[in-house]
């Protein structure tokens, strides 16, 4: 009897996203700008959790011995309400600003919980 073969690598990447979808962006503020990176990504973080319908945390960390170094961890609903996030009137207007204070790109990964 034949078990049933496990999809490769290549067909799970290329399957639909489907189910919880996880980011984490890694951001460094530009010297002397943190204290203000960090007020706009509280601030930020603070109305996508009540204004996101579809965002189920969003959470901004600090690297523990720096003031620069920042994380955030995100978790949505799905795809829709990741994407629905990125088109928010807030982020858009945020971002030209919040690009401004970073000292280089912010770097995301995505992830579906298992």
């Amino acid at each position: 009897m034949m078990g049933l073969a496990e999809p490769s690598r290549a067909a799970r990447a290329a399957a639909p996203m489907e189910g919880v979808v996880c980011a984490i962006l890694r951001a460094e503020a530009r010297r002397g700008f943190d204290d203000e990176f960090a007020a706009l990504m509280s601030d930020l973080a603070h109305h996508i959790r009540t204004d996101e319908p579809g965002c189920q945390s969003y959470v901004v960390t600090l690297a523990m011995g720096s003031l620069a170094h920042f994380v955030m961890h995100a978790r949505f609903d799905d795809w829709r309400a990741f994407e629905a996030h990125a088109e928010t009137p807030l982020i858009k207007r945020l971002m030209p600003r919040l690009n401004a204070l970073l000292a280089s790109p912010i770097a995301m990964e995505l992830f579906l919980e298992v």
